[in-house]
């Protein structure tokens, strides 16, 4: 003992009397002074069966510490689970530091506890506490973990009841998670209050249809999405109620005044003639079945037969869960009475209904949009005068292009085959699926695909230009002039390496400045095209459609039935040259007849405008900045 203490430890001299035996023969009175090591309950006989007892005693007579203040915040994990155990065998002579400063002690057992105990590990339960709202000064009134049952048993009852509240209603944890989410649509929350020494919170909620005051002054952020709110008149209902949440083991700590229990967790008298088991012996099986369907929670396995008759549940898994109770308080004028009572709603239960959809209908109407972003939409079979030429091709033939009717790739080599006025056949496919004949010509499985006879090809330029290579029907280069045939060429590479990724890149762009940014690159691209074409126009190189103008229409004809509805594109100015190309090109006869109506475009092109995942591999080309595929 020559070193120093540890400094958390003060040095005082010890007491030489601390350890006198005669003075301790009050606390010793029970055993011999010259067997202080002996069992101190082998002498208490009276005790043996009271463990309780035999605790207090054994703290007091050997234990020389002061007894520790009972914690100010308990740990709540005892509440609502069955007593544990006593152990009498604790240890008295512990093994730990050199003079006993260090050792632990022993574990006292658990005392029972008193009433602000109880209540004050319930009020620790700190999930169970609202959470501040950070600049509204209120609390938040929002229950966690409720369910999504679409449909539970006895919905319309339920929500039915649950509307009208004409009387204090009790409800099971599991039937407030599934039932209040359908029927949330009806109220709003107002206010939480909370209590320092009763084991549950209070919940107020005004009828939705009471209306409230208008929020947050309007925001002038451009990016920001407006909302779609419709004013409504103010005033229409004052039902306010009241939702009672209590903490689990509450029943326990309130007694006599708890609530009573939900009919789901009451004693059922089974000598009564008209309980559901006796009305099995009798005969009477349909009614059986009718009271049994009553009470679905309650099955004999969990519980046991009382003597008075009584099923009773085993109330051990109850006292450890929430319940709610829902009652109907006074809202401004009591509805509107002055007399002190609180009326029923002033509408019906549609009526809230109409002007919002529960919480379940909300999820589901949600899932079901995340399912439809997750999937492809897009048509499969071309509508309007597409489909007429569709039909018209659709016999067997040695020239075949595989197509789809969405694809503007596509819709180039079209109309190059009615301009041309050859003979062909046209074969919708699937390229997101990739069939085995695309495959077979394109192993990459893009559309267009051209077969003909033995030997097949892709690339919608590349294709073109085969075309007009076999020298049938029209001609799009010009002929004679070698020069000009080479300016196309020249300017068929500028729409697609320019124009065509602004396009897509303009189209599936989400922030505003970005899609302001590649709107103007678009225009720009456009501006170059227009420079280098016929001054008058109307077409490329004058008044026939050439191979240039076939090269860019299907981008032509998507500007007004994609861009504009979903990025709000300008129309051509009148009188100015784009104008006149463009009404040239959307109103050219072999235009028209591959051209599906505007619906089929707008569908089509959904996925790209939200800029989807995976939506194809020219999406991703421009998403990540490479060439297009």
């Amino acid at each position: 003992m020559d070193g120093p203490l540890p400094h958390h430890f003060s040095a005082h001299p010890l007491d030489p009397n601390l350890f006198n035996p005669h003075l301790h023969h009050a606390h010793t009175s029970l055993t011999s002074n010259i067997d202080l090591d002996a069992d101190p309950f082998q002498f208490t006989s009276h005790l043996e069966h009271n463990p309780e007892l035999q605790h207090i005693q054994n703290r007091i007579a050997f234990d020389p510490r002061p007894p520790i203040p009972p914690p100010r915040f308990p740990d709540v994990s005892s509440l609502g689970r069955a007593p544990q155990q006593v152990n009498n065998d604790f240890p008295r002579n512990s093994q730990g530091g050199q003079f006993g400063i260090l050792t632990p002690h022993p574990q006292l057992p658990n005392q029972p506890q008193i009433h602000h105990e109880a209540l004050g590990r319930l009020q620790n339960e700190i999930d169970l506490r609202p959470i501040a709202v950070q600049d509204g000064g209120t609390t938040e009134g929002r229950f966690k973990d409720l369910k999504t049952v679409p449909n539970p048993p006895d919905l319309d009852n339920w929500r039915q009841k649950l509307f009208d509240v004409e009387d204090t209603i009790t409800l099971t944890e599991d039937e407030f998670q599934t039932y209040f989410p359908h029927i949330d649509n009806v109220y709003s929350h107002r206010s939480t209050q909370t209590y320092k020494r009763k084991p549950f919170v209070s919940h107020y909620w005004d009828c939705r249809m009471k209306g409230r005051p208008p929020g947050t002054a309007k925001s002038e952020d451009p990016s920001k999405k407006k909302r779609k709110r419709q004013a409504r008149e103010r005033d229409l209902c004052d039902v306010k109620i009241k939702i009672t949440e209590y903490f689990p083991g509450a029943r326990r700590i309130l007694g006599d005044d708890a609530p009573p229990p939900p009919p789901s967790e009451a004693p059922l008298n089974i000598n009564n003639n008209d309980n559901f088991f006796s009305s099995a012996h009798s005969g009477n099986v349909m009614q059986g079945q009718q009271q049994a369907r009553q009470f679905p929670f309650i099955a004999p396995s969990d519980g046991s037969i009382a003597h008075d008759g009584t099923l009773r549940l085993n109330n051990a898994n109850a006292e450890s869960r929430r319940f709610y109770t829902i009652q109907k308080v006074n809202g401004n004028g009591a509805n509107g009475k002055n007399d002190g009572s609180a009326g029923p709603h002033k509408h019906l239960l549609a009526d809230s209904d109409r002007i919002k959809k529960n919480s379940v209908l909300r999820y589901m109407l949600k899932a079901e949009k995340e399912k439809k972003k997750s999937e492809k939409t897009y048509h499969k079979k071309a509508t309007g005068l597409a489909l007429a030429t569709v039909k018209k091709h659709s016999k067997e033939h040695g020239l075949k292009l595989y197509g789809s009717c969405f694809c503007p790739f596509v819709q180039r080599v079209w109309i190059s085959l009615q301009f041309k006025g050859l003979d062909y056949q046209y074969i919708e496919v699937d390229p997101y699926k990739k069939p085995e004949s695309l495959t077979a010509i394109n192993p990459r499985g893009l559309v267009p695909a051209l077969r003909h006879g033995d030997w097949g090809c892709y690339e919608s330029t590349v294709l073109m230009e085969y075309l007009e290579d076999l020298n049938e029907g029209n001609t799009l280069f010009p002929t004679g002039d070698a020069k000009l045939k080479a300016h196309c060429r020249l300017w068929t590479d500028h729409v697609n390496r320019h124009i065509i990724p602004a396009f897509y890149s303009y189209l599936q762009a989400q922030d505003v400045q970005k899609q302001i940014e590649n709107a103007s690159k678009l225009q720009n691209e456009i501006a170059k095209l227009i420079a280098a074409a016929h001054r008058t126009g109307p077409y490329f190189l004058g008044t026939q459609l050439s191979f240039v103008d076939v090269q860019i229409a299907p981008w032509v004809i998507r500007m007004r039935k994609v861009l504009t509805p979903y990025r709000d594109w300008p129309q051509p100015e009148p009188g100015s040259r784009w104008a006149s190309w463009v009404d040239a090109i959307e109103n050219n006869p072999h235009v028209k007849s591959t051209t599906s109506t505007d619906d089929l475009y707008f569908d089509s092109y959904e996925r790209y405008a939200e800029n989807r995942p995976d939506t194809s591999q020219v999406a991703n080309a421009v998403n990540e900045g490479r060439s297009l595929p």
